[in-house]
């Protein structure tokens, strides 16, 4: 992806965020995982090669524009430049409101209400950027979807560009459930249910293909167990 910086604005009396667009993406390393995920097989993790700034800003609007076509709920494109985009306010991201939220089951609903927003955009034939918790807004019981300046089919398939949301969202939500343990890997195999059988193949594929990281994950940091967290969740909803 470009680098990108958000500004906090008002516009009209109602908040507003200003998106600039600026070189960015580490190449080699992008090219190496890519190299990666075609000797693993995993279709759904050939990331986008980034953008130039400008290229990235049209990337988004059409993004945008796609999903706003499909009924989903989007940001409004207040105002457009060469390398920037005013965008309306979609509330608080999901990853920040079940941070917050001290509630086991409180977090297990916002998790689900995440799912069902995948399914529902899936079900339309919709895709996203990058899935994660943090790229999904919540607000009034809604969920919203932001930061979508690249487009994952580009590089794969409409199953494999779906199957990586619920692979990313799957990597970003593990943590909030870890209170109730197996939850996660339900609701995951619940909404698998959901997809196509050929969404359904590109995440077990990719489940799969990564398994064997698990145990050495959980031997580091924190952010590495909640990897190793979201890959032992989908290796139980896959089985």
């Amino acid at each position: 992806m470009a680098a990108t910086r958000v500004r906090r604005e008002s516009w009209q009396g109602q908040v507003a965020w200003r998106k600039t667009y600026a070189e960015g993406g580490h190449r080699r390393r992008i090219a190496a995982l890519r190299w990666i995920a075609r000797r693993l097989g995993a279709n759904a993790l050939l990331a986008p090669m980034p953008l130039s700034p400008a290229l990235a800003c049209r990337t988004e609007q059409s993004m945008i524009n796609r999903l706003a076509a499909l009924g989903a709920n989007v940001p409004p494109v207040l105002a457009v430049g060469d390398r920037e985009l005013l965008l309306g306010d979609l509330g608080s991201t999901l990853a920040v409101v079940c941070r917050a939220e001290p509630d086991d089951d409180k977090r297990r609903h916002l998790v689900q209400l995440g799912l069902d927003a995948l399914a529902d955009l899936h079900a339309r034939g919709g895709y996203l950027s990058q899935a994660f918790a943090r790229n999904l807004t919540v607000r009034d019981g809604r969920v919203g979807f932001i930061d979508l300046e690249e487009d994952p089919r580009t590089t794969m398939s409409l199953p494999a560009a779906q199957a990586r949301d619920v692979l990313f969202y799957a990597h970003s939500t593990a943590r909030f459930l870890t209170g109730q343990p197996g939850e996660h890997a339900r609701l995951l195999q619940a909404h698998l249910a959901r997809e196509t059988p050929e969404v359904r193949a590109e995440v077990a594929r990719t489940a799969s293909a990564l398994c064997w990281l698990s145990p050495i994950a959980c031997l580091f940091g924190r952010r590495s167990r909640d990897v190793a967290e979201a890959l032992a969740s989908l290796a139980r909803a896959t089985a």
